[in-house]
């Protein structure tokens, strides 16, 4: 695959700009970033995301070297010769630019450059100071020779990873595109995916792990003609394997992982992400199965708590604006919940799943800019259930000493004064996130074995019905209703223009047209009780 030298060179011009200003990026000399060697995992680091953004590749193996009018780019043959095509398609704007590539081959080769490279970097400003990913750490015939190079040179590092993820954060068209697909796809395998998966396994009275689960979901992010779903041709993944939790063990960071027990009916918290040519979207939801009126007043709660956190997420404010205001909003209306809020309420997305210079805590003093996209994770961990808020409970939610709810969306920050976007556009209505199914009058509810292997419904021994599956069939048979409806009144609308255009004919072609018009009836339309049409 080609690469996009247009955007190529608008990037590494943006990257010149920002190097060249006064600020932070003029403590160091030069900057170095090292590409990691090839892994067939998804990993997410600085190293590869500055690759990807100027590159729109990894570039595994390779060294970049930036001073103020030069970038130098070491790298084996193959990927030189991908390279040079952008030397021949330099914009007039970057005339005063110059990339400059060295072939490596042999280990010989690899000395030679980076004693070049050194070079080049003291005859840059002061020539001590050199910005560095500091904290990533491995080792490669290119990277060992460079580091010990650089040690023998006596040049200083100075980390820059903060200062790359913020150049970064603020996406140009390309990145708003890949984002916004990424939201789609992580949106449409949440609601057409997950959640059906997950009303199934309910409705069918069928145990299913949490783990199987997550993986039918990763699968249909990686795939996702398998829900129906068309987009454009690009690489497709998942951020993470999908984390399924339910039945009262409940962790919300997103370093959180799925564990292999049975899907519960009460509380459970879904959270995915899908990336599309490298650009990452993030989302979750609480589906709450019969829940009690203890629940379902701490989710409205959540709900304008999440009111209050997009509020503040506006062009020039501090990121930590948005912990802030939610600290301050629990305190102030609800103190009973404010040792269950997280101390962290999102980060930022793009390359990196999670950018660690714009995390969403009290202490980030990084403003928001427009088109900076954030996962927006507002939710109450291990929220209390005292025997008395479940004495009416049914199903497994009576089991609960404590739950967790979790809301997270993809959210991309606006222009002037507006609130940011939600990218990912999934309800958040409690008529949308609870299900009502175990019946309170014969106590029926479903009940997994402890070895997971049967399911029974107990109570009178009477077989479950299929809330869930009325439910939908319901909701389709209104819509099919609606349809019906709708093509009624159209039909009615043809058969009163069809009359007219019948007595205008009759007016042009016979004298008496004017005494006939007047006697052409009216269709006069009639609604019956249940809503629809007929015509006379």
């Amino acid at each position: 695959m080609a690469i996009d030298a247009g955007l190529f060179w608008r990037r590494l011009s943006q990257l010149q700009t920002c190097f060249k200003s006064e600020g932070h990026w003029r403590k160091v000399d030069a900057i170095s970033i090292l590409a990691l060697d090839r892994s067939d995992e998804t990993s997410f680091n600085k190293s590869s995301a500055c690759f990807l953004h100027l590159f729109g590749r990894e570039l595994p193996g390779s060294l970049l070297i930036m001073v103020e009018d030069t970038m130098h780019i070491a790298a084996s043959c193959t990927k030189c010769a991908n390279l040079e095509d952008l030397l021949h398609r330099k914009p007039p704007s970057m005339e005063n630019f110059t990339v400059v590539i060295h072939r490596i081959s042999m280990h010989s080769d690899v000395e030679i450059v980076c004693k070049h490279l050194i070079d080049v970097i003291r005859q840059s400003r002061g020539g001590t100071r050199l910005g560095c990913l500091t904290k990533m750490q491995h080792s490669s015939n290119l990277s060992d020779s460079w580091n010990a190079n650089l040690l023998k040179a006596g040049i200083d590092k100075v980390d820059v990873t903060s200062l790359l993820g913020m150049h970064m954060s603020t996406n140009d068209d390309y990145a708003q595109l890949c984002v916004r697909r990424a939201a789609t796809v992580t949106h449409k395998v949440l609601k057409h995916g997950t959640i059906r998966l997950v009303e199934d396994a309910f409705d069918e009275a069928r145990p299913v792990t949490h783990e199987e689960l997550a993986a039918k979901a990763e699968d249909f992010c990686e795939n996702p003609s398998k829900i129906n779903l068309k987009i454009p041709p690009g690489p497709l993944e998942s951020c993470y394997f999908p984390i399924i939790q339910s039945g009262g063990d409940y962790d919300l960071r997103p370093s959180a992982s799925t564990n292999e027990r049975f899907l519960s009916d009460d509380v459970v918290v879904v959270s995915l992400g899908a990336r599309y040519k490298s650009y990452c979207a993030n989302m979750a939801r609480t589906l709450f199965i019969d829940p009690v009126p203890q629940i379902q007043n701490t989710y409205s709660v959540l709900l304008d708590l999440r009111r209050r956190c997009l509020d503040v997420m506006r062009a020039g404010f501090q990121l930590r604006c948005v912990a802030e205001a939610a600290r301050s909003f629990i305190s102030e209306k609800h103190p009973n919940l404010l040792g269950c809020l997280p101390k962290s309420l999102g980060f930022g997305l793009g390359l990196d799943f999670r950018e660690a210079a714009l995390i969403l805590n009290s202490k980030n003093p990084n403003l928001f800019a427009p088109n900076m996209v954030f996962s927006l994770s507002v939710g109450f961990h291990n929220i209390p259930l005292a025997p008395a808020e479940k004495a009416a409970a049914r199903g497994s939610v009576r089991k609960l000493s404590k739950y967790s709810i979790l809301i997270a969306d993809t959210v991309m920050i606006q222009g002037g004064s507006e609130t940011p976007e939600v990218l990912t556009k999934h309800s958040v209505d409690w008529c949308d996130v609870s299900y009502f199914i175990n019946d309170s009058s014969d106590g029926q509810r479903i009940v997994l074995e402890s070895d997971g292997a049967s399911v029974q419904s107990v109570a009178h021994g009477t077989a479950r019905s299929s809330r869930l599956r009325d439910r939908k069939r319901g909701f389709q048979e209104e819509t099919t209703c609606g349809n019906r409806k709708a093509r009624q009144a159209e039909l009615m609308q043809q058969k009163i223009v069809s009359k007219r255009e019948e007595a205008q004919h009759i007016h042009n072609g016979h004298q008496r047209a004017s005494s006939m018009l007047s006697k052409v009836p009216e269709i006069e339309a009639y609604m019956y009780a249940d809503g629809e049409f007929f015509c006379c």
